[in-house]
């Protein structure tokens, strides 16, 4: 199809991963229903388009053979209708903005609090440059990753003893759902990480079932009503553990990356609650953790006179969305007061919307406000600079920061 599609045709994921944002662009502007070779499915890339197809789970449906569904099985990002609402209900109360007040808040401020302090004694001294001392140290892996696994571990109920673990399946999990190329040795280190986890839940689920302690895990164990199968727990638990982890330690890197990479838009963030919400409402627009929501084909269909065949894989690029110009005003600028900025697609929408996002949006939060009350005169780190990569799963590989001690 190279000749119906030659920007299409273009489309290399080692680029995207670089910075898809020019390429999203052209793709819009020129072919906004795009064949890319390199992974064999449709890109769409206009935000009115990609509202209508996530809209659509009759017609666009995520319940078909897929990388996600091949690595942790049928569950509530892999179904639709009933069984999809009903998985959504099971997982739906740790979430709540009243739970996640009451039970998530104070120990998560607390463990930020832990995070940023382990930070700081062990921080580097750092040439600023400028009068006075300063220190650096790394905010994803020493700050931004451990807030994930813990919020993720304490939400679902599993021991914190088990961090580490977790962290190493992660990373296999996180390989094997950008594997749109087919690597067998990366899906089979994805298989082996889901099913060790698998053999590491049902001791935890007897032993909750036995002692209820109030957690996810624990209210599913002890659901004698309308129970789901050892199996669907599993499932469930994990795309929660694995969207816990890759979507909130991108969120936050990245809004820390953006924020302090626009530092004389600050002031106006930090001046209020409200300012600092919209603002992350921003970063989540300009640099979203994840690029892409897939949905395939139910039937022969068009798309802008494309015409769609039964089972063919649309990508939804959500990047592309948030920077349309039919909707956002001067899209590749980053404006921390930009009032539609809550319109971006970065946690999906419709009946998929991302079911930890309040507790994303928390957790970023919690640690902005702890850096900056932590961490005078924060900044990025002029010697190491970085900026986010990844085509699928996108953040910066290490963000380095500065404050004044």
């Amino acid at each position: 199809m190279a000749d119906r599609f030659p920007l299409g045709a273009r489309v290399r994921l080692a680029d995207l991963a670089v910075d898809p944002y020019p390429i999203f662009s052209e793709l819009r502007e020129a072919e906004p229903v795009t064949w890319v070779p390199e992974i064999e499915r449709w890109f769409l890339t206009r935000r009115d388009d990609i509202l209508a197809v996530l809209r659509d789970p009759d017609l666009f449906t995520t319940d078909a053979p897929s990388t996600i569904r091949d690595m942790f099985g049928v569950h509530m990002m892999t179904t639709e209708g009933p069984t999809q609402i009903r998985y959504k209900r099971k997982c739906l109360s740790p979430f709540h903005a009243s739970r996640l007040k009451t039970a998530s808040l104070p120990p998560l401020v607390a463990e930020v609090e832990r995070l940023v302090e382990a930070m700081r004694s062990t921080a580097r001294p750092a040439d600023g440059g400028q009068a006075g001392r300063w220190q650096a140290g790394e905010v994803r892996t020493g700050v931004a990753r451990p807030v994930a696994l813990h919020s993720v571990l304490s939400v679902l109920g599993i021991p914190l003893a088990e961090t580490e673990r977790v962290n190493e399946w992660y990373e296999h999990f996180a390989r094997a759902l950008a594997n749109f190329a087919g690597d067998p040795e990366l899906r089979a280190a994805g298989k082996g990480a889901a099913d060790a986890f698998g053999r590491a839940l049902a001791p935890i689920l007897e032993e909750l079932e036995r002692d209820p302690d109030g957690s996810l895990l624990s209210d599913l164990a002890c659901d004698h009503v309308d129970p789901l199968t050892a199996e669907e727990i599993r499932s469930n638990a994990l795309i929660i553990l694995f969207g816990g982890i890759e979507t909130t330690e991108s969120m936050i890197a990245n809004a820390v990356w953006a924020l302090l990479s626009h530092p004389e838009q600050l002031p106006a963030v930090r001046a209020s609650e409200a300012a600092l919400e919209l603002a992350i409402e921003e970063t989540l627009r300009w640099e979203p953790a994840v690029q892409s929501a897939a949905r395939h084909a139910t039937r022969d269909t068009e798309i802008r006179g494309v015409r769609i065949a039964k089972g063919e894989v649309v990508h939804c690029m959500l990047g592309a969305a948030n920077r349309d110009p039919a909707h956002f005003e001067h899209p590749d600028r980053f404006d921390a007061t930009r009032r539609n900025a809550g319109d971006h697609l970065s946690f999906a929408v419709g009946r998929h919307f991302c079911l930890g996002a309040p507790l994303a949006r928390l957790e970023t939060r919690v640690v902005l406000e702890t850096l900056w009350a932590r961490c005078p005169g924060l900044r990025l780190d002029p010697d190491r600079p970085a900026t986010p990569r990844g085509y699928e799963f996108r953040k910066p590989p290490a963000l380095w920061v500065q404050w004044k001690v």
